[in-house]
């Protein structure tokens, strides 16, 4: 899919007919020049260097809300995008082979019937409800709040084609892949007396993402060397989950959700939490994490065969207001990770804690962490970090400084020292515009030295509009 003036002309017309009638309007932008170094070719036998990248970035937003018209309720118009112009080298991560990219992140309209009983969106949008992940498509979706306590939820479209480009097949920038993507989710609420949130939420929901183009396998070739493109659909994701919340009082939140992809036969993502407000003061956290992070790119993705195939997080931690400028916390997290022998694993071990302190115009604070990423004896690193930040309001401006040290258990390229620090400084000016100047300098097992230097110009201001009657 790729855009043009015209179809671009068409759309800010119509959204401009639409946001005439509106009767608040909320519209941003935001102006970003940035200047500084990139590396390039790090790899090993090749000697880095340093390309000096200058983008200019802007970004715009639009918000229209309660649009008057006979049909809907709460009618609603958003729409966000963002374009870069690269005036040096080119940004490596800058997904085009063009100096000038863009992409619209947002654009749909949404409203309401039958007493807000109804939620109908059409554009491209997020669905983040059940199993959907934060699919972004370009489509339409639905919400469906029934008598006692049942919501139906549905969605289809295609997935998003980053950057306008193609939407299927081993090219797309997609992150989701494939060239249509549909599902929903039926819940059931059970709302209980007493503070905001008390009550029971559970919901099973199912996505699925196929792609006509995609290249697979010939299966009459053993030795799986000749590819060919189906045109039957096949499956890119296809997965069904289940989600829990309950809420028992105002001192308890329970959670959890789990993701089972169906095209591979096994569980991509459990998830557990609890939040327990023990006092005004001290906050405590449990939780459980299972991930197989190749289910959570498409199937047809080379990169899925170079990641883990599960590993689990189960810890907690605990947060203090000692008093009303100073703040302490500490978490603690057992790391079951693969060994990359077959099902074996090891067990790793990751720890912080952190302390803050703020008044008036000052912030403060301080971070020790610990991690070991598997067993030592495995070829595994672990490292033992500090770091010390702080801000400090000067009317208009502000600085802020940062120093990060890091030990590692085992050395990297002859060395178990990293040092980086950073000193920033900004001014808002007038008319909603503001400078930032940063530095950074360090000493890490890559790099013998590194600095760089960092100047943005932002311009955001938020224009409200009332229209009058």
């Amino acid at each position: 899919m790729r855009t043009t003036p015209r179809t671009f002309a068409a759309a800010l017309v119509l959204a401009s007919a639409a946001v005439a009638r509106a009767e608040v309007i909320d519209a941003s932008a935001t102006t970003v020049v940035t200047a500084g170094q990139q590396l390039r070719g790090a790899l090993p036998g090749v000697t880095p260097g340093l390309d000096t990248v200058a983008p200019v970035y802007e970004l715009i937003s639009l918000q229209a809300h309660d649009l008057r018209n006979p049909l809907f309720q709460n009618l609603e118009v958003v729409v966000a995008g963002w374009a870069s112009y690269d005036t040096a080298d080119r940004r490596w991560n800058s997904g085009s082979t063009d100096n000038f990219t863009g992409d619209l992140t947002a654009g749909y309209v949404r409203g309401q019937l039958f007493s807000r009983a109804l939620t109908l969106r059409l554009g491209r949008a997020y669905v983040a409800a059940g199993a959907g992940r934060m699919l972004q498509l370009d489509g339409g979706d639905l919400l469906l709040r029934l008598p006692g306590g049942l919501s139906l939820s549905a969605f289809g479209g295609a997935p998003v084609a980053q950057r306008f480009r193609t939407r299927a097949g081993e090219q797309s920038w997609n992150p989701a892949g494939g060239d249509l993507a549909y599902g929903g989710r039926l819940g059931w609420t059970l709302p209980l007396p007493g503070v905001y949130g008390r009550g029971l939420d559970i919901g099973a929901s199912y996505v699925e993402v196929t792609d006509a183009k995609l290249t697979v396998k010939d299966p009459t070739d053993p030795a799986g060397l000749r590819t060919f493109t189906d045109g039957g659909g096949n499956v890119v994701r296809q997965d069904a989950g289940l989600d829990f919340r309950l809420q028992p009082g105002a001192a308890l939140v329970l959670t959890a959700s789990g993701t089972y992809a169906l095209a591979a036969g096994r569980v991509a993502e459990l998830n557990a939490a609890a939040l327990w407000t023990a006092s005004e003061r001290v906050f405590v956290t449990a939780d459980f994490k299972r991930l197989a992070p190749d289910l959570f790119l498409s199937q047809n993705s080379i990169l899925s065969v170079f990641t883990d195939r599960e590993r689990t997080d189960l810890g907690g931690g605990v947060r203090w207001q000692a008093t009303q400028a100073t703040s302490l916390g500490a978490d603690y997290h057992v790391l079951v990770e693969p060994t990359g022998e077959g099902g074996k694993t090891e067990l790793g071990h990751e720890a912080a804690a952190r302390a803050e302190w703020e008044a008036g115009h000052s912030r403060l604070g301080a971070e020790l962490s610990y991690l070991v990423a598997g067993a030592l004896g495995t070829g595994q690193n672990g490292y033992v970090g500090g770091r010390v930040f702080g801000r400090r309001d000067l009317g208009r401006a502000f600085v802020t400084g940062d120093v990060q040290l890091h030990s590692f258990k085992q050395e990297i390229n002859g060395t178990k020292l990293a040092v980086q620090g950073t000193l920033s400084a900004g001014y808002a000016l007038a008319g909603g515009w503001s400078a930032v100047v940063a530095g950074r300098a360090g000493v890490t097992p890559f790099l013998e030295q590194q600095a760089d230097l960092l100047v943005k110009l932002v311009y955001n201001q938020t224009y409200r509009v009332r229209e009058v009657k």
